[in-house]
């Protein structure tokens, strides 16, 4: 199994991908059609929410019938919930059984841009059981309103990010003597945005006071401070329990306050739509400098 694993890893990581767009994306889109329907939300409605959105959507109309609260956990819930399962998903796969960040890093990078390809074919269509509704369905918020396919649109052409890891991957391969280690940094740079960020919107969302008024692509950019505490501690605890389970050096516990803390400020400061770039580049530049300066492997 292992054997086939090293000579098949492209095909085992694209095989990883294709489960999530085959899979998880069609379970999260009905969990958030069902979810609309226990509000007594009628077919016709959902069938706008789930459209391109680009005629005869109120969103003050939405808000006032089936209340803010309510449409915030919808949103929190269903393009989160995918987020946190697609991203650990991967992590693990990549950690524990390719153990190549070449590999990944390639077949990330050729996954992402050929979903933002899709997403771009697709971007104007109203298939329900289409294209279009698996790609956008759980993940297109109702309160970014009419730009609910934009906003997702801009969080997929985030593949950017891959280039600073790919930057640590070719240096820390001249500097690193224990090359399996390598690995290990993808979870520093994206665990915090696949659990602290998500778990940032979703609590944040469903209990916190959206008061902060940020920039970002949608109708309504507003987020709290529970939710921004939670993007700490969502990001600091999976980064500390992983160095403990590891049983790694002190100065990775400092790393993990690092991260977090670069994370957080990211995640608030960033324009909606654009942190899932911003947070991966930041960590891994906080990455690159504990390479630098500790050399920890």
């Amino acid at each position: 199994m292992s054997s086939f694993i090293a000579d098949h890893g492209y095909l085992v990581y694209c095989f990883v991908f294709g489960l999530d767009l085959l899979l998880l994306y069609p379970i999260f889109a009905v969990f958030k059609w069902r979810m609309l329907q226990r509000l007594g939300m009628p077919s016709n409605e959902r069938q706008l929410i789930f459209s391109n959105r680009k005629r005869n959507f109120d969103l003050d109309y939405f808000i006032y019938q089936y209340g803010d609260r309510n449409l915030r956990v919808v949103d929190g819930l269903s393009r989160k919930l995918l987020h946190i399962t697609a991203g650990v998903w991967q992590l693990l796969i990549l950690n524990l059984l390719i153990k190549d960040t070449h590999i990944a890093l390639q077949a990330t990078l050729i996954y992402q841009i050929s979903m933002v390809i899709l997403s771009g074919i697709s971007y104007s269509s109203n298939k329900l059981f289409g294209l279009a509704g698996l790609l956008y369905g759980a993940s297109s918020r109702i309160r970014d309103g009419h730009l609910g396919r934009k906003n997702l649109f801009v969080a997929r052409l985030s593949f950017l990010n891959l280039l600073p890891l790919a930057l640590i991957d070719v240096f820390a391969r001249q500097h690193v003597i224990n090359q399996d280690g390598l690995a290990i940094f993808s979870f520093f740079v994206f665990l915090p945005l696949t659990i602290g960020d998500a778990l940032g919107e979703m609590i944040g969302t469903i209990w916190g006071k959206q008061k902060l008024r940020v920039w970002g692509i949608g109708q309504i950019n507003r987020k709290s401070l529970m939710g921004t505490a939670s993007v700490f501690s969502g990001s600091l605890i999976p980064l500390l329990l992983l160095v403990a389970i590891q049983g790694l050096p002190l100065a990775w516990w400092g790393l993990c306050f690092a991260i977090a803390t670069v994370t957080t400020i990211v995640e608030l400061a960033a324009p909606r739509g654009t942190d899932n770039f911003f947070i991966p580049v930041g960590n891994a530049l906080i990455c690159l400098t504990f390479i630098i300066l500790a050399s920890p492997l």
